[in-house]
């Protein structure tokens, strides 16, 4: 209802203007145009196992497991109360140059020309000492730049010059923002090799007690589309090595609080839209459940999220099209609650080279969405839509029965060692981890 009394016009009752259908109206004008065919014809089964149909109602919302409100258990709808901190999610930098000197010149021209953090590729510089990992953050404020390790082989040996490079530049603790990224197991599946997981996690408590503020665990299935692996697979291989890494640190004594808060996770972030959305809400949903049952606190039940557009995607024959690709899946991240969004520069690829055009299109696809288009202030946007909800729930439910089924298996250590085991239930091909 409108109400313009106060311009001396009459009050409009939009009910007596527009004529109210049901879902059965709507479903009788499609079927007019199928003539033999019925209105299920037009299901369409995504991700493998994922019916979408081509209505959505109120009918389709299920009362019995409610999304909740933003901020509250189980997350799905959003982390926080307000959404975005300060309307915007952090815009996190790929840092990937040849040389330390180059990833030096990039670093600080991301974080003067909009950047809020910056993702550093060790492999891809060729960081191989201190004095390397020194030289690429060299004129970077630490105390106020928030500094992302992308999980690689030499994971804790990097992570320990990390902490070293504050304590020389006697950053506090306070002010070490950023994560590690330890990632065993996600190493190991990338590179295709097995390794002593537990060995690797050893020096965990030591790292955590000197890294501050700063995160130190990343459970990062951003690679998860070049192993072909379902979105549902993707879901449930992140909970299973969580799953892992708590068992594993509980057993070095470490408290459930802490290790929960030094976790984040990176997921791949497509253009395939709407999936992308129901992704992040449903890994914040599943990952509330498994933590309230650890006994986490209700406040350290959220997921802390970064999204990453794979590098799969990219068209090296038409490279300008993958700016168009790379803003919808910016786009879908932000709306499914992403903290952090890393766009990968469009033309990146074997054969095509990445210089400051491109760097400057992915990053002004971010500074477009949240700073003109201003899709970080508003909360949860996708929240309310029934196809939406229903696609959040329905992917939930498969990425559990898979987590449950690794879990039943072994775990996720367990799974890895057998081919049969990853193709049945991560989808994904047996070659792909020897």
């Amino acid at each position: 209802m409108v109400n313009n009394s106060q311009f001396g016009k009459e009050t409009i009752n939009m009910s007596e203007i527009f004529n109210a259908y049901s879902r059965r109206d709507w479903e009788n004008l499609v079927l007019e145009t199928l003539s033999d065919h019925s209105i299920d014809s037009l299901n369409e089964i995504v991700d493998g196992e994922i019916e979408i149909k081509p209505i959505y109602s109120s009918e389709d919302q299920n009362s019995t497991n409610p999304a909740g409100i933003p901020g509250v258990t189980p997350f799905t709808r959003g982390n926080k109360l307000s959404g975005h901190e300060n309307g915007t999610w952090d815009i996190r930098a790929l840092i990937d140059e040849s040389t330390p000197e180059l990833a030096n010149k990039a670093a600080l021209n991301e974080l003067l020309n909009g950047s809020t953090s910056l993702f550093i590729d060790s492999e891809k510089i060729g960081i191989k000492c201190f004095d390397d990992l020194d030289k690429t953050l060299e004129d970077v404020f630490l105390n106020m730049t928030s500094i992302w390790l992308k999980p690689q082989l030499k994971g804790p040996e990097l992570a320990n010059w990390m902490i070293e490079l504050w304590d020389q530049r006697d950053i506090e603790k306070s002010e070490r923002h950023g994560g590690l990224g330890i990632d065993p197991i996600g190493v190991s599946v990338r590179n295709g090799r097995q390794s002593d997981y537990s060995k690797e996690l050893s020096d965990i408590s030591d790292a955590i007690d000197r890294s501050g503020s700063s995160k130190v665990l990343n459970i990062d299935s951003s690679f998860f589309p070049e192993l072909g692996g379902s979105i549902a697979a993707e879901l449930a291989y992140s909970l299973s090595v969580a799953a892992h890494y708590l068992r594993e640190l509980e057993k070095r004594e470490l408290e459930i609080e802490t290790i929960i808060q030094n976790m984040y996770f990176t997921y791949s972030s497509s253009s395939d839209q709407f999936m992308t959305i129901a992704k992040f809400r449903a890994a914040r949903c599943l990952w509330s459940q498994i933590t309230k049952e650890c006994g986490a606190k209700p406040e350290n039940q959220t997921q802390s999220q970064h999204a990453v557009t794979p590098t799969k995607a990219i068209n090296t024959k038409d490279p300008w099209f993958n700016s168009f690709k790379a803003t919808v899946a910016a786009f879908a991240a932000g709306i499914g609650g992403a903290e952090a969004i890393t766009v990968i520069p469009f033309s990146l690829s074997d054969d095509i080279s990445t210089g400051e055009p491109e760097r400057r299109m992915a990053r002004n696809t971010q500074l477009l969405l949240t700073e003109e288009s201003h899709i970080g202030r508003v909360i949860d946007p996708a929240g309310g839509s029934w196809f939406v909800e229903n696609l959040t729930e329905q992917l939930a439910q498969k990425s559990w029965e898979t987590f449950q089924q690794i879990e039943s298996s072994g775990g996720i250590v367990e799974v890895l060692n057998n081919d049969q085991k990853i193709q049945a239930m991560l989808k994904i091909r047996g070659d792909s981890y020897d």
